[in-house]
């Protein structure tokens, strides 16, 4: 639980997610600003943006008129801005307590698991010593239709709209709906309801033009305008405004009504729906089963480590993935781009976190992913909201990202060494073929169905290790004039996007080197001694490949395959990975530290004054280095991009100009998003590189920086952490970060030492001094496919480096590693070096 006071005027912007795993997404704030939707082209409530976390007046509003005073839910009059708030948020709800001399609102909030709507149980309580007259009164805007029309035919949609009174509901069903996907029958049904066992209805005011009756949002002059049940209304902007009948309220008494916010394809049975929600045994009911939800959801992988305050944040770490999964990148008011699908890096780094917690769509969801590779190494960039879902673009641009290739093997290692199932790579997958061939440079027939098929027309399926191949040895050949990979399009960082023609990424040209040797290994472990190929590879195996060559091949695909023997295959693999360390190591690494890009003109980016911290991360990440090299990286890095006093490291020096040779990202404010903010995604693969190098207390630093700032007040994180920092320490773009996954995998895999290896277990622990809470850590997680904690005593208190495991035991047991099973947690004692 998160529970914090403040002041009505101290809006610090914070906003919380409320969801349930069929598809119903809300954002809320602690004055009740957000928005309720399903997708890009269905809202409730209109979309919210950053500004309307201080002012929504589109939101979630009820009028409370106490004798003749008229005070807001929101809070958004001038007689509540001294109010004393009290927010509390837990698994998944919210409370606010709204506290002045007159009286006390105390406002519960949260979404179902079975059903698509917001539900709310709202208390006013008499806090004087006298009676009030009291009326009530919801004032909710109902958006009903797409994001696309805020700004798109806003009020010729409104004329859309079909309104029906009915049972304490605002029931609104557009005849049609109209936007970038053309003209379509309407298909869903936008309800308000309200209820009460208190107060009886009175009324009901369902548009927005008899509400407002020429006043304002803050000052409405139709309170009076209602109208009775069975009222229908075609042709206006709706408005959830149920009136109850005014009371008079005794000191101390309460007074509680029922809110809901529902988006579904067929009408509700109001009836069913009140007496399922809407009183207070009932909606105790719901809230509680959404909250034991999401706290067991938590607890597949949870730490006691450092204090309860970082313990705790944790949580909301491990809850953040699953954020990501079903709000993609577009559905939380500072995610305000896109049109909700999430990109081809998220689909790959957020099941790292899914694969940590033993979830059972993690095998389906890799396996689908898969299909989404091309021939050429590129990949669809558009993704569906099904699993293995992928879509051909609709225009003729599309872009590369010269990283992409990189990811998928980074999370299928992490699934075949925790399960031990090596077969997965010979499963075999369709792969994605729309218009585009030869990385997208090019363009030919869609293939029937934009899937690849052979000369015969028959769908083609290669293997899973294939498809892998086929992604890091383009990527590994696909190199500028310098000898390091392309930059394309961007590569993890978008904001360099301006640098397609001579623009090189070195710090990906680590993570293709490290890939082709992570597939060396996995590929001489498979029982099968064939490896069974595309005949296209006999080209990209090749020390001086012709891609051009490959893609010619490639686009007039055959579907013939080839036989290569695995031994000899994974010596290939690991000689072109050795050749490629050597060649950065050779013309990269200067200063003590690795250049990261070269620009448009064919130039480094960095020089002796500046440095890029993705260039470190990938070096470290790769096994590029020298332990002597990883220390001088670790020492140069800290001294150039390092300020603690906002959160940590920097993602590259201040370049003082507009870098129109390198992207975008050099036009915004420097500190401030991909322009040397402390950007905590690459932060936390940096600090994963730098306990992979055994460096603890550097890798500590860098990943408990981020935590700290995050719980301090002036950061403005309400939980979890976010994907950076401003100059001024402020978190944004909360909740939706890959980096939240990368934390997971580091506190649980470095820090905890969890080590698996093709399905057996190894504990190699990391914990500095600072980690234990009164000489003990833990860990509860997945082990075999079984929850288990496991605690590590250190009761003499001793540093990382001068410890040792001195016995591991199960229930009593001696257990010796490398570990293949366990029937119970395990407790993990240390002593010192002997």
């Amino acid at each position: 639980m998160i529970k914090k006071q403040f002041k009505n005027y101290e809006n610090y912007g914070y906003y919380f997610p409320l969801f349930n795993l069929k598809g119903f997404r809300s954002a809320i704030t602690p004055f009740f600003a957000g928005d309720v939707k399903t997708d890009l082209h269905h809202y409730a409530i209109e979309p919210a943006s950053e500004l309307e976390l201080y002012e929504h007046t589109q939101s979630r509003n009820v009028l409370f008129i106490v004798d003749g005073n008229t005070y807001f839910l929101n809070g958004q009059t001038h007689l509540q801005q001294d109010d004393d708030i009290v927010y509390e948020t837990d698994m998944l709800y919210q409370k606010v307590i709204r506290i002045n001399a007159s009286h006390q609102i105390e406002t519960i909030s949260f979404v179902p698991l079975d059903e698509m709507a917001e539900l709310h149980q709202i208390t006013y309580k008499n806090t004087t010593t006298k009676n009030q007259k009291l009326r009530i009164l919801t004032a909710t805007p109902i958006y009903g239709r797409s994001a696309d029309n805020l700004r798109d035919h806003r009020h010729v949609t409104s004329l859309l709209n079909r309104i029906d009174v009915k049972q304490g509901a605002i029931v609104v069903n557009p005849t049609l709906s109209f936007d970038e996907r053309g003209h379509q029958d309407n298909d869903t049904i936008y309800t308000f309801i309200a209820d009460s066992n208190d107060l009886n209805i009175d009324g009901y005011i369902p548009t927005v033009d008899e509400y407002l009756n020429g006043g304002s949002f803050h000052f409405p002059k139709g309170l009076d305008r209602l109208v009775l049940e069975n009222t229908h209304i075609d042709g206006y902007e709706a408005m959830g405004s149920v009136s109850f009948e005014e009371v008079e309220i005794k000191p101390n008494q309460s007074i509680t009504i029922y809110m809901a916010i529902a988006i579904t394809n067929k009408e509700l049975d109001l009836n069913t729906f009140k007496k399922t929600y809407l009183n207070e045994s009932s909606f105790k009911d719901a809230l509680n089963k959404t909250n034991a939800f999401f706290a067991k959801y938590v607890e597949e992988l949870s730490f006691d480590i450092d204090s309860k305050e970082t313990s705790n944040q944790l949580r909301w770490v491990a809850l953040q993935p699953l954020l990501r999964r079903y709000y993609g990148n577009s559905f939380l008011p500072l995610h305000d781009y896109g049109k909700g699908g999430r990109g081809w890096r998220d689909l790959w780094q957020d099941l790292l976190a899914l694969i940590m917690t033993n979830d059972d769509s993690v095998f389906e969801l890799l396996y689908s992913n898969f299909a989404g590779i091309r021939i050429d190494g590129s990949n669809a960039t558009i993704i569906g909201d099904q699993p293995g879902e992928f879509k051909a673009d609709r225009n003729s641009i599309t872009r590369v990202w010269s990283d992409h290739g990189v990811w998928p093997l980074i999370t299928t290692k992490l699934y075949i060494d925790e399960s031990g199932d090596i077969d997965f790579l010979l499963r075999k997958q369709t792969y994605f073929q729309d218009k585009f061939t030869h990385y997208t440079k090019q363009t030919t027939t869609p293939h029937q169905k934009n899937l690849l098929r052979s000369k015969d027309n028959q769908v083609y399926e290669g293997t899973i290790l294939e498809h892998l191949l086929v992604e890091n040895l383009v990527g590994y050949h696909n190199v500028g004039k310098h000898g390091f990979t392309k930059l394309e399009d961007a590569d993890w960082n978008d904001g360099l996007d301006m640098a397609t023609k001579l623009g090189e990424t070195i710090a990906f040209t680590h993570m293709y080197a490290e890939n082709l040797s992570i597939l060396a290994h996995l590929i001489k472990n498979l029982k099968t001694k064939d490896i069974e190929l595309f005949e296209g590879f006999e080209l990209l195996l090749d020390t001086n490949a012709n891609l051009s060559l490959y893609f010619e091949k490639a686009e007039a695909f055959s579907g013939i395959k080839i036989t290569k023997n695995r031994d000899e295959l994974a010596n290939i693999l690991n000689k072109l990975s050795e050749d490629k360390k050597a060649f950065l190591n050779e013309k990269a690494f200067e200063n003590d530290t690795y250049q990261s890009y070269y620009n448009n003109d064919g130039e480094l980016l960095d020089n002796e004054e500046t440095l890029s911290l993705t260039g470190q991360a990938m070096a470290l990440l790769a096994h590029t280095p020298s332990q002597e090299q990883a220390l001088k990286i670790a020492q140069k890095t800290k001294e150039k991009l390092f300020n603690p006093s906002i959160g940590g490291y920097h993602l590259n020096s201040d370049h003082h100009k507009v870098l129109h040779n390198m992207g975008r990202a050099f036009g915004f404010a420097y500190n401030h998003k991909e322009n040397g903010a402390i950007f905590s995604h690459m932060v936390m693969m940096y600090a994963y590189g730098l306990y992979v190098y055994n460096l603890s207390k550097e890798g500590r630093e860098a990943a408990f920086s981020m935590l700290y700032q995050s719980q301090k007040t002036e950061s403005h994180v309400w939980a979890g952490i976010p994907e950076y920092f401003t100059e001024k320490g402020v978190g944004k773009y909360t909740y939706l970060t890959g980096s939240a996954s990368w934390l997971l995998l580091l506190i649980r895999n470095q820090t905890f030492g969890i080590r698996f290896d093709l399905g057996k277990l190894t504990l190699q622990p990391k914990l500095t001094k600072a980690d234990f809470i009164d000489g003990k850590a833990s860990i509860t997680t997945y082990l075999f496919n079984q929850k288990r904690k496991v605690t590590y005593h250190n009761h003499k208190h001793l540093e990382y480096g001068s410890y040792q495991i001195s016995k591991i035991l199960s229930n009593g047991k001696l257990i010796k590693q490398p570990i293949n099973q366990l029937e119970n947690n395990i407790e993990v004692y240390l002593d010192e070096i002997i």
